[in-house]
């Protein structure tokens, strides 16, 4: 709606005001938005397991048993549901990692401890819900819950999600209360810190020369504001792009893990391009992880489906042409793109494409555009060796050891100053 927009946009634009006071200020917030939410989903199991927990719900034949659409199901709701999603926020310990005094022990305590955490508590969260949903949801079995829930519980799962009603419906109003509350602050404190980190993406890029100079300026208290500005536009265009929040999770969810993708590429070349550079840290069986690393994103970007892959790829053709067309015109200032050594990029993309035409994925609608010709497990194998492939083929093609040396040892776009100094954070 209308109203709806100018919310949103106006929400957006706090987020913005924070970003231009300061980190600090940021963080301080995030700090405490984030024990709020730790609070809330950890109140919230305790009391569905001690007030009306069934186990009989886990095994009740009535139900259609968990599986209602397959393994199919659970692939495609891992992509598109919003479950991949609420794992993301360990990229943000990579990303604001120039924030810390001590990235070697800090990086890597928020990237375990963020995944651990948000597992154990999702999965008795998700433990919690089912034991305690009302019998009469189970009328339909699983694969019609969602009409019937809502029936059943009134528009209050709707707008504030199931928990929230299961809560009303237990006359635990003062919970459902709480978890209306959370309903507001805990995505408010996403897009806080999406904002954060988005502009700081944007600021790198400017600073490396792989988009416009003016990205990298910064106030009196170290903010990109530039960065945080355009961040601000690109946002709010969002909104019309994508209208709901299904639409617009399935989209980032894929273009997000797309880009996760070529990161255990670039830890296997560099390890063999410098193998006796310092490393604050280093992973161990890197191999072995960074292989596996590679298919779990591109089996993730797969089962989004279809319709959101060639939109994604769409884009990703736009960033590239964007890419080149600034480091044409700005050849003095901008690194050397190295293409030859990155066409390993344009494969990978290209064959990713292809078998997610080929393949079955979005599983509930017949009106995709793909295929079908891949089925379950099939997919999954064929991906598998043509990651091997990419992977074999990027390493291969890797920029060479004396090439890296040079681009290490090269200074900060020389002769084009910031407007201020660089933070020393």
């Amino acid at each position: 709606t209308t109203p709806g927009y100018a919310v949103a946009i106006a929400l957006l634009a706090l987020f913005t005001a924070v970003n231009f006071i300061g980190i600090r200020l940021f963080e301080k917030l995030n700090n405490a938005l984030v024990w709020w939410k730790l609070a809330i989903i950890a109140v919230v199991i305790v009391v569905f397991f001690i007030v009306a927990f069934n186990g009989s719900h886990f095994d009740n034949p009535t139900t259609g048993g968990f599986f209602p659409f397959g393994w199919e199901g659970v692939f495609s709701a891992i992509a598109t549901a919003g479950v991949v999603f609420s794992f993301l926020g360990f990229r943000q310990g990579v990303e604001l990692a120039g924030e810390t005094d001590n990235p070697s022990r800090n990086v890597p305590i928020a990237v375990i401890g963020s995944i651990l955490i948000t597992a154990i508590l999702y999965v008795l969260l998700q433990v919690a819900f089912i034991g305690t949903l009302p019998v009469q949801a189970f009328a339909e079995g699983w694969a019609n819950i969602g009409a019937h829930f809502a029936g059943e519980l009134s528009d209050v799962a709707a707008t504030f999600g199931p928990l929230a009603a299961i809560a009303g419906v237990m006359g635990l109003t003062w919970l459902a209360v709480l978890l209306y509350i959370d309903a507001f602050i805990s995505p408010a404190d996403t897009g806080l810190i999406y904002t954060t980190v988005t502009s700081r993406l944007s600021y790198a890029m400017g600073l490396n020369g792989n988009a416009p100079r003016s990205l990298a300026k910064v106030n009196d208290k170290g903010v990109p504001y530039i960065s945080v500005f355009v961040t601000f536009l690109a946002a709010t265009a969002f909104f019309f792009l994508f209208p709901g929040w299904e639409k617009i999770v399935g989209f980032v969810t894929a273009g997000t893990v797309l880009s996760f993708g070529s990161g255990p590429v670039a830890l296997l070349a560099m390890r063999k391009q410098l193998p006796d550079h310092k490393r604050p840290f280093k992973l161990p069986l890197f191999k072995v992880l960074s292989y596996f690393g590679f298919v779990a994103a591109n089996l993730i970007v797969y089962w989004s489906g279809w319709m959101d892959v060639w939109k994604l790829m769409i884009a990703t053709i736009i960033g590239f042409a964007i890419l080149i067309i600034h480091e044409r015109a700005n050849r003095e200032h901008t690194p050397d793109l190295e293409i030859r050594s990155g066409l390993w990029i344009i494969v990978w993309l290209i064959g990713l494409t292809t078998i997610s035409y080929l393949g079955s994925y979005p599983i509930l609608s017949d009106a995709a555009g793909n295929i079908g010709l891949l089925g379950v497990g099939i997919d999954v194998a064929v991906i598998a060796v043509f990651d091997l492939f990419i992977v074999w083929l990027a390493v291969k093609s890797r920029l060479p050891a004396d090439k890296v040396k040079a681009h290490l040892e090269e200074p900060i776009l020389p002769g084009v100053p910031l407007d201020k100094d660089l933070p020393d954070v």
